[in-house]
């Protein structure tokens, strides 16, 4: 689960216009970090095909079936004042939007472009160089001798299963973290920690870290910049590459000064703050639309405007960091014919930014070595 760099950051850094994709399969001669499980054919669904995809994997296990993985329930409330109770694993459709578009840019497979004994053919999984497969960037359970509790081979051939298993993952995360708020699933801030444990709960993804700028703003993938894996996220909610794929959600961020010095930060006031360095501003934090009047909470008035207004963007790149990357392009440009026709078919262009993995492989940044290379008693109903 853990890396350094997202697939999608990798896959950018390459060039702006030289198609990248990996397929470190089973049989590969290069299969360095012993992949466990042979990519498969197959072409990415359509735009409209991934938007219902994540609806549906949003609903969680109850609703989903047999087109994903088990999910156990997950706890809602922290006494803040709801009590601890446990409740089917449903997840923000938002956040994972957001994930697999720092993760994979949406995309399970490509035609591949390396290693070198995999290139050409057939589009097929994209499998990173350290076994994250498909959109998700499945990673844990995905190596040889590994006997997950999911299916390994529908994680590589079957975009749904692969985006299900990957909140299996997050659920897991949700569960050995501290609350956030009053933990409450229907808030996406609530899941702030969770989201930072999907890539790792390590000081790498630490707000305080001070190997980022402690004056950034909000992550921009247009921009760039060094940021902690949950502030990509974020900032990926933020700023989507088109209308199309998803409505702005502003959202707000835990006070740094309350997060700690580690790799696991304890459990947490509210979301409320406008940046993630500072409160200076402050945001309502926001009910999943996938949640709807299922949330159980006063969902407030509708969002009454744009973004707040005066929260730095992500600025000149940080120097200092292996993620920095000289281009940090974080985008899954998979060449000719996949992420072009994606994002021509959404109305805009092929994004840039990239971060930190998320349930999927470590992926190195590219320019170096290649592959190697969410609550307010009011919160804001936002889609």
């Amino acid at each position: 689960m853990k890396r350094c760099l997202s697939l999608a950051a990798v896959l950018a850094a390459a060039t702006a216009s030289a198609a990248y994709c990996p397929c470190y399969t089973l049989s590969s001669t290069n299969n360095t970090h012993s992949c466990g499980v042979e990519a498969a054919g197959g072409i990415n669904p359509t735009p409209a095909q991934w938007q219902a995809i994540f609806d549906l994997v949003a609903q969680g296990p109850a609703v989903w079936g047999s087109a994903g993985p088990a999910v156990a329930n997950i706890g809602q409330g922290c006494g803040k004042p709801m009590p601890n109770i446990q409740v089917p694993a449903r997840f923000p459709c938002e956040l994972l939007k957001a994930i697999a578009m720092q993760e994979s840019s949406w995309q399970q497979f490509c035609v591949p472009t390396t290693p070198s004994d995999q290139v050409g053919g057939a589009s097929r999984t994209i499998i990173s160089f350290d076994c994250g497969y498909g959109i998700g960037q499945v990673t844990s359970g995905m190596h040889k001798g590994e006997a997950p509790a999911f299916d390994r081979a529908r994680v590589a051939s079957d975009p749904t299963y692969n985006l299900a298993t990957g909140t299996q993952i997050l659920a897991g995360k949700w569960k050995a973290t501290a609350c956030v708020g009053d933990n409450q699933p229907s808030i996406v801030e609530d899941w702030y920690t969770a989201t930072w444990a999907y890539n790792g709960l390590a000081y790498s993804n630490n707000p305080s870290n001070p190997a980022y700028s402690s004056t950034r703003g909000v992550y921009n993938p247009s921009v760039g910049g060094s940021r902690p894996y949950q502030e990509r996220v974020f900032g990926w909610m933020e700023h989507p590459p088109a209308a199309s794929y998803w409505s702005v959600l502003a959202a707000a961020y835990p006070d740094p000064t309350t997060v700690g010095g580690g790799g696991s930060p304890p459990s947490l006031a509210e979301p409320s703050c406008a940046a993630p360095t500072d409160c200076v501003g402050t945001r309502p934090v926001h009910v999943s639309a996938c949640f709807g009047k299922d949330a159980g909470m006063d969902a407030g008035p509708p969002d009454a405007g744009p973004p707040d207004a005066g929260v730095p963007d992500a600025g000149p790149r940080d120097a200092g960091r292996a993620d920095a990357g000289p281009a940090d392009a974080g985008r899954l440009d998979a060449g000719p014919g996949v992420i072009p026709a994606l994002h021509a078919e959404l109305g805009s262009a092929p994004p840039h930014g990239c971060g930190c993995g998320a349930a999927g492989g470590a992926v190195a940044w590219l320019a170096l070595l290649a592959l190697a290379a969410r609550r307010t008693q009011r919160a804001v109903l936002h889609r």
